[in-house]
């Protein structure tokens, strides 16, 4: 399957670098967590420069999450802890952005929703997440897409790519035009909106290998 991924332009440089040393994929999801999380702690501040700094942080918080599966593979270290642990690392880094940015938009009183919208970015990360373990366990989706699947053969169209993309992360250079603008309060009006549609949508157009019964899925992967 061709695949075009933005943040990948990134990670392909780095993680050449990455093999290069004795890291190991495991410890790479840590490092992209821990800069995840130091993400939503500048976002909180309330403050442009800030804003920046957080932005900065969460893009290399999604480029390692490309790392480590890179690594992973290359290595011939992947592991069933790996990804499920990655999978977590990537809920925990998007809900510290969307709670960073809610708790800024509060320290500078912004006008607004504010409430309401967060409940829609954490609860889309949510349900999200909910989708992303359901697709893993059924060995398809973007968290699997190098396992050999019947749905894969189908993500040539363009649409389904650019699609993939976003939920793989390239949504993230949203979060850095956003943050440049000094708009950083449209991220959460924006995450809200965008966060339902995406679990929405892919629940769509996933539909029949979601809710297939385990023997049928398995049978057709043999």
């Amino acid at each position: 399957m061709t695949e075009f991924r933005l943040n990948r332009l990134l990670s392909k440089p780095l993680t050449f670098l990455l093999l290069k040393t004795s890291i190991t994929p495991n410890q790479i999801t840590t490092i992209s967590l821990t800069a995840g999380l130091c993400a939503g702690l500048f976002f909180s501040q309330g403050q442009y420069a800030a804003a920046i700094f957080g932005s900065l942080l969460y893009q290399f918080a999604i480029v390692l999450d490309n790392c480590d599966g890179e690594v992973a593979r290359a290595k011939n270290m992947k592991s069933r802890f790996g990804g499920w642990y990655d999978i977590v690392a990537d809920f925990m880094t998007d809900i510290a952005l969307f709670a960073g940015i809610s708790l800024g938009a509060l320290r500078g009183q912004a006008e607004g929703p504010v409430t309401l919208f967060t409940f829609l970015c954490l609860s889309g990360a949510g349900l999200h997440l909910t989708l992303v373990i359901l697709e893993k366990l059924r060995g398809f989706g973007p968290a699997v897409f190098n396992a050999p699947h019947p749905e894969h053969e189908k993500r040539q169209n363009i649409f389904l790519t650019f699609f993939d993309a976003l939920r793989e992360g390239d949504s993230s250079w949203f979060v850095m035009l956003f943050a440049l603008s000094g708009k950083t309060i449209w991220l959460l009006w924006f995450g809200g909106v965008y966060m339902q549609i995406l679990w929405i949508a892919a629940v769509i157009m996933n539909f029949q290998w979601l809710f297939k019964s385990g023997k049928e899925t398995n049978r057709e992967n043999r």
